[in-house]
């Protein structure tokens, strides 16, 4: 581990002129990466498929063009963009908000390990043996946004920690970048008001490179890329109505509520799935990164597991209580 104070040569300069910046950081890997050109990607923990999908692509395409992805190692689109960057030989910052000895969360203990093998950097402002602390993730933002270029908000909650370091973004003088979402939609609202702010709309990696000057050495045939149909997104249904049906039918022998009952083909994948959303609480209990997706609930025991917390989403009001489960733990725990 090496330290780095402020006052060193070495010291990164986008970071030296922030407000508040760190008196010193604790640095694993190749601290020269932390003046090279670089865009934070954040976005929520408990993402959706369409964050998913364009986190990988905006990574890899930025990793292509030698940009340093930066984030903060959480669950969710930090996982994906520290992934994909490092998967196409790109290299990645991760920001902690715990000593460098605490990896948090503990599943990322081994994407931890291929960020150093591969060239990458695990900083802190944090000395070893500083636990996890939610009053420390703010203040871990302002050091993401502060090393970048810019911040790519790929999706966020209207009260996020994605949200928080947009903000920070934007005091920071530091340009903005989200990704579209429809009306309506828990994790299009964060980035959508951001847009309202002056947040700059992105559809394309090479949008944001030509926002910031920067010469696209990597150029892919755009007939490979598929780019966003936000309709054809959102209009998307469940692929395997069959499967749907045997879960259906879990929710009919349970389902107690004659008057308001709970049919799946309503709705679409991308909805079902955000009702069993990481961050909900079933029968009490927080089921924290344990998520249950529908199309990975193959035996008859997790399909009965999906049919009750569906239901028990539908009776405690679909969108206004995944609203706020998202926004408490966000607010209290994202990035």
């Amino acid at each position: 581990m090496k330290t780095i104070k402020i006052t060193d040569i070495k010291y990164p300069k986008r970071l030296k002129e922030i407000k508040n910046p760190p008196k010193q950081l604790y640095i694993e890997g190749d601290e020269k990466l932390l003046n090279n050109k670089s865009i934070a990607i954040v976005g929520s923990r408990n993402c959706t498929n369409y964050g998913i999908k364009y986190a990988e692509e905006f990574a890899k395409e930025l990793s292509k063009n030698n940009i340093t992805i930066v984030s903060g190692l959480a669950i969710g689109i930090d996982t994906v963009a520290h992934e994909f960057s490092k998967d196409y030989k790109g290299k990645t910052i991760a920001v902690l908000g715990s000593g460098l000895d605490i990896i948090y969360p503990k599943e990322n203990k081994e994407l931890y390990k291929k960020i150093l093998e591969n060239g990458g950097c695990i900083i802190s402002e944090y000395e070893k043996g500083t636990k996890v602390d939610s009053k420390n993730f703010p203040k871990r933002n302002r050091i993401v946004s502060g090393i970048s270029l810019g911040i790519l908000v790929i999706e966020a909650a209207y009260k996020s920690g994605s949200t928080i370091t947009a903000r920070l973004g934007f005091e920071q003088s530091k340009k903005v970048f989200c990704l579209p979402r429809n009306l309506g939609e828990v994790k299009g609202r964060g980035t959508n008001e951001l847009i309202k702010k002056g947040a700059i709309l992105v559809t394309d990696p090479k949008d944001i490179l030509k926002e910031l000057e920067i010469k696209i050495e990597y150029v892919e045939d755009d007939k490979n890329i598929e780019r966003i149909d936000l309709e054809k997104f959102n209009k998307e249904k469940i692929i395997d109505e069959e499967y749907i049906d045997e879960i259906q039918k879990y929710i009919n022998e349970l389902d107690n509520n004659s008057s308001n009952k709970l049919n799946l083909k309503e709705y679409t994948i991308i909805q079902i799935n955000e009702m069993l959303s990481s961050n909900c609480i079933y029968d009490g209990i927080f089921l924290g990164d344990d998520t249950v997706f529908i199309n990975k609930a193959t035996d008859e025991e997790t399909k009965k597991q999906v049919a009750e917390i569906l239901l028990a989403q539908r009776d405690m009001g679909y969108s206004k209580y995944v609203e706020k489960a998202v926004v408490d733990s966000e607010s209290i725990n994202d990035n």
